[in-house]
Formats: C-alpha cells, structure tokens, sequence
C-alpha cells in the first residue's frame, strides 16, 4: 500500500509569506503615497532674546529697533505638518559679549518632535547702544490770548535729566514747555509738561526724562490805559488847532510801575514843521519800565481854522480906568457913550462875547489925549475899536 505525506502546513506558511509581503508593500504604499514627507514654510516667526535682562543691567539698548524675525522650513510627514502652526513654533538667541554697534546672534527654535527645521537667517544682527544719561534745559514758549502780556516765568528746575540710547540723547537740544496764558493774572503759579526736542524743534521719542513736567511761576505785565500829552517845541505852542490821531493809549508794566504813570508825554513837537492839513507821526516818550504796542502810530494834525468876525457894543460904563497916578478927573475925559468893537478870530474861539474882551484907558499913557485899549485871554486876529479916542475937556 502506498502511504502520501499531508501537504497543508507547507501551503499555510506560503500564504502566510504572501500575506506579509502584501501588508508590508501596502504600509510602504500608504507610508510614500498617503502620508508622504513634505516641508511647510513658516514666515517672520517673532525671535525671543532670552537675555534682555542682562543687556539691561550693562546699560545697553537695542537701538534702532530691529525687525527680530525668521523664516524656518519644516519638514516632516504630512500627518504631523497639518498640525502645526505659527504658534507652536518658539524661535530664540541667547546674546553674549555685548558690543556698541552690530552684534550676531545665533537663532534655534522649540517645535515639536517628529520633524527636522532649518532657519533661514538663522543668524540675526542685533544693533545695541549704551544707554547714557545728560541734562538738558528747559526752553518756555509762551502762546495764549495774553502772551503780550508776558513778563517773566521762574522755573523750579531749569534743566532736567534725560536718558536713553546715545543717539536719541545727542539729538534732543532742549526740553520744550508750552506756556499757555489764557488768564490776565499777576502773577500765579502752574505746571508746565516737557517735550524733548531737536534742533528742528521736533519731538525726539524714545528718551525718558527725570521727571516730565515742571513747577512754574509765571508774571505777566499789567495793562492801564492813560492819556497822552502833547508836549510843544517853543514857539510853537499856539500855531494852530491841532489833533492827536488819538488822545490815550494802553501802557503796560510791572504793577508798581503801572501804577505810578498816570499820563504819557509826547516828545517836543514842532507844530512849524507841520502843514496845515497834513499829519505827522508823533513820538512818545516811554518811562522806563513801561511798554506799548509797537504797532500803533500816533499823528498830529493842523487842522485848517477860519477867520470869524464878531462886533461887540460897549458903554462908557463898560470901559475900566487904569494907573489914574497923577488924579486925572475922570468926569473930564470925554469917553463915548457907545464904542463899537470889531474881533477878527479863528473859529476855535467858541461863544466870543464881552466877558472875554475888556476895553480899557490907561491914564499913565497920555497927557490931553488917550487910546482905548483891550485885553483878553485870546489871541485874535485884529481888532478894530471905533471910537478909540478919548480927549479931556
């Protein structure tokens, strides 16, 4: 009899083999065609320095400010990519031998395992200053309704300490106070905020001062209008009618000044110089101590005045006997029983009439025969008295 051997385990490891190779050639499949390896980009990731704290302590500043970032490429399976972001990544440098100028940094970065990084720089230059410390003064602008007004302000400090990088210091050239005056006050006291400044009068940020303000105490001028006086060249006194383009004007000054000036005078004027009907400029005489606006002109004016004539009657009640040294009888002179005066004068002699014009007769002056005279506070053109004689009978 014939005895076969069984076939079936033989069969079962064949397909077992088969059966690997088929899993392992579909894992490489999936591995290479599903999952595949791939690099992601990841642009201006922020870089760390870790030790800020030690630039600070060394006085040093990164100025100017640089833009601390990189680019880092990512590589890894597709699976692990998908989940990473910007905001896992931690890009970072560690400074050291720190130097006034350009320092280089080497660049590393915190990601997650399971894939590889390179960082493109991955070297950064860092720009450092020395942080350093000057005084600067401080520069008052007045500005405000009553900056005319101004007269001095007292600082509690007059120049204050800035820091910052060296650059920024040795450009600011002062530190600006804006004194607004709005109110008309005396004296008072207020705080002023600082500016620092360049030679442009530009603001310089990135300095710290000492303090950012300051205690002031501010006067201002007094204000007080007062007349004007005009003060005549000899001679020139009573030339005419003249006209002052305006007759006070506004003085200003310390408060006890101000108040001691109660009129200003003009320098002599010489109404000669001037035509009649023209204008000519006026100067004042300023006090000491005291100030107007430079703006106004002061003019005086000749003002053109006509010839008036008026005639006045007199009694020979109504004439006054005068120095009767020698008892001249007055009952003998024949004085008229009316005279008749005639007044040639300009017009700015207002409401003429007899109370202005006394007729007189001086016995001093005569023998048989006298003159009737006149008197008056006036000037007047002519006169004509009718009759003027007086005989003693």
């Amino acid at each position: 009899a014939v005895i076969s051997t069984p076939q079936k385990p033989l069969r079962n490891t064949k397909i077992k083999l088969i059966s690997l190779l088929s899993a392992i050639v579909l894992w490489l499949y999936v591995m290479a065609i599903v999952d595949p390896q791939e690099t992601k980009l990841f642009e201006n990731i922020p870089v760390t320095i870790t030790n800020l704290d030690e630039l600070d302590s060394n006085d040093f500043v990164i100025y100017p400010e640089a833009n601390l970032t990189t680019d880092i490429y990512v590589t890894g399976k597709l699976s692990v990519l998908k989940n990473i972001s910007k905001d896992d990544i931690t890009v970072y440098g560690t400074m050291s031998n720190f130097i006034e100028g350009n320092n280089g940094v080497f660049l590393k970065a915190n990601i997650s395992k399971g894939v590889t990084y390179e960082l493109k720089p991955d070297t950064i230059v860092i720009p450092l200053e020395k942080i350093v410390q000057e005084k600067r003064s401080v520069d008052v602008v007045v500005t405000g309704k009553y900056k005319n007004n101004f007269n001095a302000v007292q600082l509690e400090e007059d120049s204050i300490k800035i820091s910052g990088p060296r650059t920024l210091v040795n450009e600011v050239q002062k530190l600006q106070a804006t004194l607004n005056v709005d109110e008309n006050k005396d004296t008072y006291t207020t705080t002023l905020n600082l500016v620092p400044v360049n030679d442009r009068g530009q603001k310089v940020d990135g300095v710290t001062l000492e303090t950012s303000s300051v205690n002031a105490t501010v006067s201002l001028l007094v204000e007080k209008n007062v007349p004007i006086n005009p003060v005549f060249a000899e001679g020139s006194e009573n030339l005419g009618e003249y006209e002052l383009s305006q007759n006070s004007i506004t003085i200003k000054g310390k408060k006890d000044v101000v108040d001691n000036i109660t009129s200003i005078n003009t320098k002599a004027i010489n109404l000669n110089d001037i035509n009649v009907g023209l204008s000519k400029d006026v100067r004042l005489d300023i006090p000491a101590g005291i100030k107007i606006d430079e703006s106004i002109k002061i003019t005086i004016k000749i003002n053109e005045v006509k010839d008036l004539v008026t005639k006045l009657t007199y009694t020979n009640d109504e004439v006054e006997i005068r120095n009767n040294n020698n008892s001249v009888d007055v009952a003998t002179l024949k004085i008229p029983s009316t005279i008749d005066v005639e007044i040639e004068y300009k017009e700015n002699i207002s409401n003429l009439n007899k109370s202005d014009i006394t007729l007189y007769i001086d016995l001093s002056e005569g023998d048989d025969t006298f003159t009737i005279k006149y008197e008056s506070k006036y000037d007047f053109e002519n006169v004509k008295i009718s009759p003027d004689i007086v005989i003693v009978e």
